[in-house]
């Protein structure tokens, strides 16, 4: 064991567009809670919508950060929002897997609706495993690909640490909208080496 990688080097050197993270997800909760909330999503990035049509359907709404329609990077303090205060199991979730911080960014509901898409886009330059998305549904039909590296094994309760350095699109070709948590902050390092080993050493 002692030879395999360490995290800094699965996530930084290796160049792996995706890993599967070893954490269990209580979909069925976090559900039952975002149905409470969901009236407040707001339309993401709709100014990249209306001049140029880059997504259909795409909807967010913020649990940690700036303000619960603040869905977008912006400077600012970043805390849990009133949506937390009305998911507490789905925030004492997030509270157990991952490490919530000063350097936490957000954390968002990321709701596409049926028939709504993503069109290729690339997030960032520097590649690395970075940010973490979770499946809590994910409709047959419903594809996130990696131009160049595949299709994302998204199913309900599986997470991933990404690489969106790589470009990527998502298309929702069900007549179910599709789920998933983004969480723009850390995973402990033993988390990463043990998903690590679990896909490449079981």
């Amino acid at each position: 064991m002692k030879h395999r990688p360490k995290a800094k080097s699965i996530k930084n050197d290796m160049k792996l567009p995706w890993l599967e993270l070893d954490i269990k997800v209580p979909t069925d909760q976090i559900l039952t809670e975002f149905e409470q909330v969901k009236d407040q999503l707001v339309s993401h990035r709709a100014g990249d919508q209306l001049l140029n049509q880059t997504h259909k359907g795409w909807n967010s709404l913020t649990i940690h950060g700036i303000d619960p329609s603040v869905t977008e990077e912006q400077e600012g303090k970043h805390t849990w929002t009133s949506v937390a205060d009305k998911c507490p199991k789905t925030k004492q979730w997030i509270e157990d897997n991952f490490l919530i911080n000063d350097n936490t960014r957000r954390i968002r509901f990321m709701f596409l609706e049926p028939g709504g898409w993503i069109m290729p886009h690339k997030d960032r330059d520097t590649h690395q495993l970075r940010e973490i998305n979770v499946a809590i549904t994910n409709p047959s039909g419903c594809v996130f690909r990696m131009l160049e590296r595949g299709n994302i094994p998204f199913e309900p309760g599986k997470a991933f640490i990404l690489d969106i350095a790589n470009r990527h699109m998502i298309h929702n070709d069900s007549d179910k909208p599709r789920l998933h948590i983004i969480l723009h902050t850390d995973v402990d390092d033993k988390v990463i080496e043990r998903s690590y080993e679990n896909c490449y050493y079981s």
